[in-house]
């Protein structure tokens, strides 16, 4: 079977051998006959399809138990030690890394300082960093794909993004084409923001909910949806491209950790770029409380749109803001939904440490291939 990028993929499955998997996990470990019930499939069909997947290292199986009537049923679960995903985030000062087990799973992760990283640079190190871990024992699997996470916006096919100057080597770059040349694996491309929303709800606290939104608070701001069990991109795929509401005069007053680094390098401190500001950063420096005053006005007209048009049970307040700043810009954002008709979304900081967008594009080739 083919990926979207053109790969052959070995470990694509039917949309049964997929509905089987997707049950698996997010059930847990369940008898084999209860597969049945949770899906449409004849008992017949859900034996050979469990059957050929635990043959082919997908599935495991475990201790018989009785459930219901019959014979006892053996326990089907993910089988975690046979493959593996790459996950790859591109920032304007650092690269993320991470390899997933098959269950999504982080088997490890790695930040690289990279600034203004070119696609040369960064295919040297996924190399250098799939050496490494095989050498480490850790990813002597069969790689499922790779997923890519980048900030910016679409402006036509759905792997081509307008980054920000800091990434301007990246931009107009067919990202899925120019990682499954490189890599010889299937490739999928995700939007930062959109990516992160992905690992909220398979890492973090989203599963709960049908729709959320994660705020991604790096060099800009975005956030990304996910609904309906999947990420939403709208149309044109830049769904949450939230920065598209402000005016050209209130860019510098959203809350971008770019425009918060530039408030603080004003108050004297010698920041250099958004990873420097994130693991030094101190609430009580001067600059910090100004900034939030200036920029909750934009927060809370984000938040109300977001309300007004994805309508989230929750929205998560994430991205490269260090845990300190998560809980300041949530403390800004009280009140910002006025109307005490509608709902209100819980607002929540998201407990998945700094940016977890190479966790989300990890995540991609499993959602993809696989569940």
């Amino acid at each position: 079977m083919q990926s979207d990028s053109g790969v052959d993929s070995p470990c694509s499955l039917s949309q049964s051998e997929r509905s089987i998997m997707s049950t698996v996990k997010q059930s847990g470990p369940m008898a084999r006959s209860e597969i049945t019930r949770e899906t449409e499939l004849a008992q017949q069909s859900v034996h050979r399809i469990v059957d050929s997947l635990e043959q082919r290292g997908f599935l495991k199986f475990g201790e018989a138990v009785i459930a219901g009537r019959g014979k006892p049923s053996p326990t089907v679960s993910i089988h975690p030690d046979n493959f593996a995903s790459i996950g790859l985030s591109i920032s304007t000062d650092h690269v993320r890394l991470c390899l997933l087990d098959l269950s999504g799973n982080p088997l490890a992760q790695n930040t690289e300082l990279l600034a203004a990283s070119s696609p040369d640079q960064v295919m040297k190190l996924v190399h250098q960093k799939m050496a490494e871990w095989e050498e480490q024992g850790i990813s002597k699997r069969t790689i499922v794909g790779i997923g890519i996470s980048m900030q910016g916006f679409r402006t036509g096919p759905n792997d081509i993004f307008q980054p920000p100057e800091l990434l301007s080597a990246w931009q107009e770059l067919p990202l899925e084409t120019l990682l499954s040349e490189e890599l010889n694996l299937p490739a999928f491309a995700e939007n930062n923001a959109t990516a992160s929303a992905v690992a909220e709800y398979y890492l973090g606290a989203g599963s709960g909910c049908d729709t959320l939104v994660y705020l991604s608070f790096n060099h800009g701001f975005g956030a990304g949806i996910y609904s309906g069990n999947r990420p939403f991109l709208g149309g044109h795929g830049n769904a949450g491209e939230i920065g598209a509401i402000y005016q050209t005069d209130e860019l510098n007053k959203r809350p971008a950790l770019s425009e918060l680094l530039r408030t603080l390098n004003a108050n004297g401190h010698s920041l250099n770029g958004v990873m420097d500001l994130t693991s030094r950063f101190d609430a009580k420096w001067p600059g910090v409380i100004d900034w939030l005053e200036e920029v909750k006005p934009q927060l809370q007209l984000a938040l109300r749109a977001l309300q007004a048009i994805a309508d989230p049970q929750a929205i998560y307040f994430g991205g490269e803001a260090p845990d300190d700043l998560r809980h300041l810009l949530m403390e800004a954002a009280e009140g910002a939904f006025r109307d005490k008709r509608l709902p209100r979304p819980a607002m929540i900081v998201s407990a998945l440490p700094g940016d977890p967008a190479h966790l989300g594009a990890g995540l991609l080739p499993l959602r993809e291939l696989i569940y």
